[in-house]
């Protein structure tokens, strides 16, 4: 045998030795972007429909494949995929219910661009798209850019460790968005599940387990007509602005095309301007905080309800004032004839999923309670959910979409809106929440932890991180050690595994071209530096259970910043006399000139 033949044949060798070593993840766990129950329900039984080749026939994901029956996942309200998947994993929950949002620290509508930027949930994924072209490609070439996702993912998992993988999909949103057929999207996943899963079995000699959930459903009503929102505010007397200075201003945070409104206004003018929103052409309910722990519900014909909160044992009651605009007096009937609520006529959130689930709005006292209270670190003090056949957009953004095809939209309160899936091969599945279904999977562990891997830092406190619903690594116990309310910068990077000098240089500038003041379009503007300072820092706050990659520094007890203004700060840790685990992020000050957490 020649020499050559030899070291090919030992390389092929230890090609199969080494796969066979090398443990491959025994479950894939599928984050869907926006696939409704109704539709993987209807491909489970089967369904024969006609679109522009004829009549199709398609089926998918059945139990003669192993799979259980889907179930409803419940989604947020509003039910959008970032609120939506944050709850999903029990993430501390995002500034706002999108990417464009109002902070009420900053008093300043906030703008970060949808395609640049990563949250939580994403950065957590073993495998998800971080191509900014193939994003924005996503509402062009919608199928086209599903199918590079799919076969992405299935070529990713041959090279993953681990018990557990985990894929996030998001263009099955954006082809839904632009009138794509859901069943064919569907039907490629299933193919390719298939595939993947008899190439699994003759490596592993069983079979691979497979989770899949969706974050919200898809209306499939067709181009919406745009409500008139802005006008319609403008008439009744009130300001749309960025910040809230008068009494009759209002935030309107708007990004995409979406059939629900958020709206920030001075909290003394809530009820009256909820009251006035029931008028509003293409709105369905309006839901509205009036005090802590009450919500007053509207809809369009004028049919009003308050819910009740107790936050203390997480229980609500639904009371009618005129009319039933939620449509849940029976079931509160039935609950009290039951014994399912207390002398006070409260149930709990249990109790109410359990009599709820299959409503025209599924669960909605405890999603409009958290969609006012908790699913963002600024929730509106109002929410509109529209009818299906309106949408709420941009004027420019509205125009844009008549040049393409577009169907589909979410956000809304309806079950349509609302129900996403949780679908599984190796477990039966159970109807469930956003807030709930991580409990049937043990928390979702092996996530990915990223900062371990990237470099990166944040403006932290101790109030919001308290948020983090479900603990995934040291900094949500440390943080209970933080004092009050001051603000911390927590930085990231393996770099830190080897440092050892835990001392932070600092560099902070104010931008200009990029505060709430600047005009009508902070975002189109180009921010320019107009000063800057240096600052050390030393030492980072030690804790017990101090993770390796990352450090907690206090904010400079020099800080001297504008109030309601833009800064950039950019920093490194000093590492043996060369700079590691470098940062650089823009933030906005409070109205005491300090760094806005989050």
């Amino acid at each position: 045998m020649t020499l050559g033949k030899s070291v090919i044949i030992f390389l092929l060798l230890f090609s199969v030795a080494a796969s066979t070593v090398r443990a491959l993840p025994q479950r894939l766990i599928i984050g869907m972007d926006g696939i409704s129950y109704r539709d993987v329900k209807a491909l489970q039984e089967g369904v024969v429909y006609t679109n522009f080749w004829g009549v199709v026939r398609r089926h998918g994901f059945g139990l003669d494949e192993g799979y259980f029956p889907v179930s409803r996942m419940v989604s947020t309200f509003p039910s959008t995929s970032d609120v939506a998947w944050t709850d999903i994993f029990g993430n501390r929950p995002l500034p706002g219910y999108q990417r464009t949002y109002y902070s009420t620290a900053a008093n300043s509508e906030i703008a970060v661009n949808g395609l640049t930027s990563t949250m939580e949930h994403e950065r957590q994924m073993q495998w998800q798209s971080e191509s900014d072209m193939v994003r924005s490609m996503g509402y062009i070439y919608s199928v086209h850019v599903y199918e590079y996702e799919v076969r992405d993912m299935v070529n990713n998992f041959w090279k993953a460790t681990g018990a557990n993988f985990y894929a996030y999909v998001r263009s099955s949103d954006d082809a839904q968005h632009m009138d794509r057929d859901v069943f064919t999207l569907l039907c490629y996943m299933d193919q390719k599940l298939q595939e993947l899963r008899a190439r699994y079995r003759a490596v592993e000699g069983h079979d691979l387990q497979i989770l899949i959930i969706s974050d919200h459903g898809h209306n499939h009503a067709g181009r919406g007509e745009r409500v008139q929102v802005r006008p319609f505010l403008e008439q009744a007397g009130y300001r749309v602005s960025l910040s809230i200075q008068q009494s009759n201003d209002v935030v309107l945070p708007t990004s995409g095309i979406e059939d629900w409104i958020e709206i920030h206004n001075a909290p003394s003018e809530t009820e009256r301007l909820a009251e006035e929103l029931a008028h509003l052409k293409g709105a369905d309910v309006i839901t509205a905080r009036l005090e802590p722990d009450r919500f007053l519900v509207l809809n369009s014909q004028n049919e009003r309800a308050v819910i009740d909160w107790d936050p203390t044992n997480t229980a609500f009651r639904y009371s009618t004032v005129n009319g039933d605009p939620l449509r849940y007096g029976p079931v509160a009937q039935t609950l009290g004839r039951e014994g399912k609520l207390d002398a006070r006529g409260f149930g709990t959130a249990d109790n109410w999923m359990k009599a709820t689930m299959t409503n025209h709005y599924p669960l909605a006292l405890q999603r409009i309670v958290r969609g006012l209270t908790r699913v963002t670190l600024n929730p509106a003090t109002i929410l509109v959910s529209l009818d299906n056949h309106y949408v709420h957009a941009a004027a420019l953004i509205n125009a844009g979409s008549k040049l393409e095809s577009t169907g589909s939209t979410h956000g809304a309160l309806d079950d349509i809106n609302s129900l996403g899936i949780v679908l599984s091969n190796f477990t039966p599945t159970h109807d469930t929440s956003s807030d709930r279904v991580a409990g049937y999977f043990g928390n979702f562990p092996g996530l990915r932890d990223y900062r371990a891997e990237e470099n990166g830092a944040e403006w932290v406190n101790k109030p919001e991180q308290s948020r983090a619903r479900i603990k995934r690594d040291a900094f949500d116990w440390n943080y209970k050690s933080l004092p009050g309310n001051q603000v911390f910068l927590r930085v990231w990077s393996p770099d830190l595994a080897l440092a050892g000098d835990d001392s932070l240089h600092a560099s902070i500038e104010k931008l200009s071209g990029a505060s709430a003041d600047t005009g009508p379009d902070p975002v189109s503007l180009q921010p320019s530096v107009l000063h800057e300072q240096g600052y050390n820092v030393r030492p980072a706050i030690s804790f017990s259970g101090k993770s390796s990659f990352e450090r907690i520094y206090p904010c400079p007890t020099n800080l001297s910043l504008e109030a309601f203004s833009v800064y950039q700060i950019s920093g490194w840790v000093e590492n043996g006399g060369r700079n590691a685990a470098r940062f650089e992020f823009s933030f906005n000050t409070d109205k005491d000139g300090q760094p806005v957490a989050y």
